[in-house]
């Protein structure tokens, strides 16, 4: 089985707005719908997994019942953190049925311009990889600082890249990962490339795309309306 989660636990309290960012809307349509009929379009996934706040299942249900009413997507309560939330969905996985060769995609619902491209690169690299992390090269000069506030080193520009998602995975040995993860850990890694790493594992670089955006401040919306306005799609 070749499965996705969008996970979209966030509170989104940095877009401002009164509802989570990953359900405002974009010409019409939500974003986290967006994020999802990505993966449905694709013809490549076999089971959509969708987390959110335990606050939003309900709503979200309602909002996949009205834009996409055939499709059948499960929706799971999110946990304290991503990667509580992530090992929500795994086991939720375990439950419906998981074998040794199933595939994971693990995507942002707040990127909802990914597109078949990426999700395929993604399948074929974990076949043959095993795990696979979405990335940009870097355009801009990365400095690295530990204490925030003096230069400490400038890493090559070639070496450095900005993450994106799908990060994917064998399902089974991500599940394996994070059922033996301390709770400290849980709130330390920042995504599931980080447990794998942290696991001894190769992680392969797929590459992503310019307008795979993450929607995280106001300005990012007219980024999306411009990438949208490109496309020919507007309110």
């Amino acid at each position: 089985m070749i499965d996705a989660a969008v996970l979209a636990g966030g509170s989104g309290l940095r877009m401002g707005g009164e509802l989570p960012k990953q359900f405002l809307c974009l010409a019409g349509r939500p974003v986290i719908v967006r994020s999802v009929d990505a993966f449905l379009q694709s013809g490549l996934v076999d089971r959509l997994y969708v987390a959110v706040s335990a606050d939003y299942v309900s709503y979200t249900k309602s909002l996949f019942d009205e834009y996409l009413p055939d499709v059948a997507v499960t929706v799971v309560p999110g946990g304290k953190n991503r990667n509580d939330t992530l090992l929500r969905v795994l086991r939720q996985i375990q439950k419906d049925g998981m074998t040794k060769d199933d595939i994971i995609l693990t995507h942002d619902a707040v990127r909802p311009f990914i597109n078949t491209r990426i999700i395929r690169e993604n399948i074929e690299a974990v076949r043959q990889y095993g795990a696979c992390d979405t990335v940009v090269p870097a355009v801009d000069t990365i400095l690295y600082s530990s204490d925030g506030q003096f230069m400490e080193n400038v890493p090559p520009r070639r070496c450095v890249f900005h993450g994106q998602t799908p990060q994917s995975f064998r399902t089974q040995k991500l599940l394996s990962f994070y059922e033996s993860m301390r709770e400290e850990d849980a709130e330390r890694y920042t995504d599931a490339c980080s447990v794998y790493l942290e696991n001894g594992e190769k992680v392969f670089l797929v590459e992503g795309s310019r307008d795979n955006i993450k929607l995280t401040y106001p300005e990012d919306l007219k980024k999306a309306e411009m990438i949208l306005k490109s496309r020919g799609e507007t309110k």
